[in-house]
């Protein structure tokens, strides 16, 4: 018998987890924790970060239907008319706040649903992510959009300069290893970060847990990225959030940092 797919079912068993490990002793935490971060991610054991990300994308591990038209799937944060379209309704509006059109650079950029509709308000738009294939195809299906696709890893790679970044449910995907070596770029070569992340709903949850990089996040962790919170310590000048949903038990909120 398959479980129910209601979801304001799934969200409240979801909340009940959360306050049910929060009463849990410290040891049975850690345990947990273990457990969570190392089974899963048997399958990205001795792979690259590149190699992590093609095979989520080859092996649909963020979902898509098997019928889709669209060979590559970013997942439900990117194609939930919901959760998408709070977020693209917000995002215009702080574009729309520029004098002139900013330029834009959108670090894990997926399969460009969402930047395609943000597109018109940008000057210049660079649009990246770590998978090849995924680069191409996004160049060959938005070709009319006049986008510079580029094949490029956040926290290796030499980041463009832009008036403002995008980073949509990335860093959550990522160890903290991989954050804090992107950070010193993040602070120096944008204004803006727009930074979208999928976080417990509880008041009160571990900031920053550390996690090898793959197809899940910390929030199953009861943790989730605060860039702010040790380990990373971000300097801002100010902070606002932009928008903010519930789904699956926590929140995916989208904070505007300006960083100079």
């Amino acid at each position: 018998m398959h479980g129910s797919s209601n979801p304001t079912v799934l969200a409240a068993s979801s909340i009940v987890k959360q306050w049910i490990r929060s009463l849990l002793p410290f040891w049975l935490l850690k345990f947990r924790q273990d457990y969570l971060i190392r089974n899963p991610q048997k399958q990205y054991t001795n792979l690259t970060t590149k190699e992590v990300f093609t095979k989520i994308y080859q092996e649909r591990a963020w979902g898509g239907p098997l019928n889709s038209e669209l060979e590559y799937f970013s997942g439900s944060g990117t194609h939930n008319d919901e959760i998408a379209g709070r977020y693209v309704s917000a995002a215009e509006g702080f574009l729309s706040s520029f004098a002139d059109k900013p330029d834009v650079v959108d670090l894990g950029c997926g399969d460009f649903t969402v930047g395609s509709q943000l597109r018109p308000l940008c000057n210049r738009y660079i649009a990246c992510d770590i998978v090849g294939p995924l680069i191409e195809w996004n160049r060959e299906r938005y070709r009319e959009l006049d986008v510079d696709f580029r094949v490029l890893d956040l926290s290796e790679d030499e980041l463009p300069p832009a008036d403002i970044v995008f980073l949509r449910q990335v860093l959550q995907h990522l160890s903290n290893d991989h954050i804090a070596r992107a950070l010193p770029q993040l602070s120096t070569k944008y204004r803006y970060l727009v930074l979208t992340e999928h976080l417990p709903s509880l008041g009160k949850f571990r900031h920053n847990i550390d996690k090898p990089a793959g197809a899940s996040v910390r929030s199953a962790l009861n943790s989730g990225v605060i860039l702010t919170s040790p380990p990373f310590n971000l300097s801002i000048k100010e902070t606002a959030v932009l928008c903010e949903l519930a789904e699956g038990g926590g929140i995916i909120r989208t904070n505007v940092y300006r960083l100079r």
